[in-house]
Formats: structure tokens, C-alpha cells, sequence
């Protein structure tokens, strides 16, 4: 039986970002979907089930840390790893992470980076998840 695929939502206002990063994200064997905009994220994360979601902060309608708060607040998404993606400033950005409870952030700009960032943040969550369940379940 085939390994599904992790499949990775990125949400940006930018066209040629969001091109960009799915191409380079396809290329690493992900399955890739984009939004290029914040709204009807939450109906889009609900039906795609995505295994992370990259989230720009820098929208003009809504930014991506408001967002954040509203998938976290959500029950149907709450548990859905988010990791900001952005060029904002990396002191802006750890503040949002604590304050919001994500899973952490990666700066635009080098590919090298994302590549190994969005491998980790997977495996991460799919490790935290494997010791959740044996928590959940142990028998003493």
C-alpha cells in the first residue's frame, strides 16, 4: 500500500509567491494546495485536512497571526500545525508563535530553509501526534 502524501496548504496574498513555493514544495514530494487569501481559509483547512499549513502574515485583509487565532479557535482546526512564513521581522514573528501556540516560523527567501523547516515541523507533529495516542491509550 502506497504512504499518502503530506499535503501542505500555503496561504499568501502574492501569486508569484504562492507559484514559487508550490513548485518547490511539489519538487520535495509534497502535495501542495494554495489559497491567496484569508478568507475561506477555515472551510478550505476543514475539507483538505492539510497536514500544515504555511501562512504569510502580511495580508492587507487580514493578517495571517489574526488568522492564526481564528484557526486555532476553531474546533475543526484547532489541532492543524501552523508554521507563519513571512518577511516580517523574526522577533514579530517568535512573539506571534508564543502568543498564538503555533508550531513555529520560516523567513522568506531561502529555499534551502523552507525545504528543511517544513520537513521538520512534519515530522515534529506527526512524532508529538504518535506520543499523544500512546499517552491517550497506555494501559498501566
Amino acid at each position: 500500500m502506497e504512504k499518502r502524501k503530506k499535503r501542505i496548504l500555503v496561504i499568501d496574498d502574492d501569486a508569484d509567491h504562492l507559484f514559487i513555493v508550490r513548485e518547490l514544495l511539489v519538487r520535495e514530494g509534497y502535495e501542495v494546495l494554495t489559497h491567496q487569501s484569508p478568507f475561506g481559509a477555515i472551510g478550505l483547512i476543514t475539507t483538505a485536512a492539510p497536514d500544515l499549513v504555511l501562512l504569510d502574515v502580511n495580508m492587507p485583509s487580514l493578517p495571517g497571526d489574526d488568522l492564526a487565532a481564528f484557526i486555532k479557535a476553531d474546533d475543526r482546526t484547532r489541532n492543524i500545525p501552523i508554521v507563519l512564513y513571512s518577511a516580517t521581522d523574526e522577533d514579530d514573528l517568535r512573539s506571534a508563535i508564543v502568543r498564538l501556540r503555533l508550531e513555529g516560523y520560516i523567513s522568506k527567501g531561502d529555499a534551502a530553509d523552507l525545504r528543511m523547516k517544513v520537513g521538520y515541523f512534519l515530522q515534529k507533529h506527526e512524532q508529538d501526534g504518535a506520543l499523544y495516542s500512546k499517552e491517550l491509550y497506555a494501559v498501566d
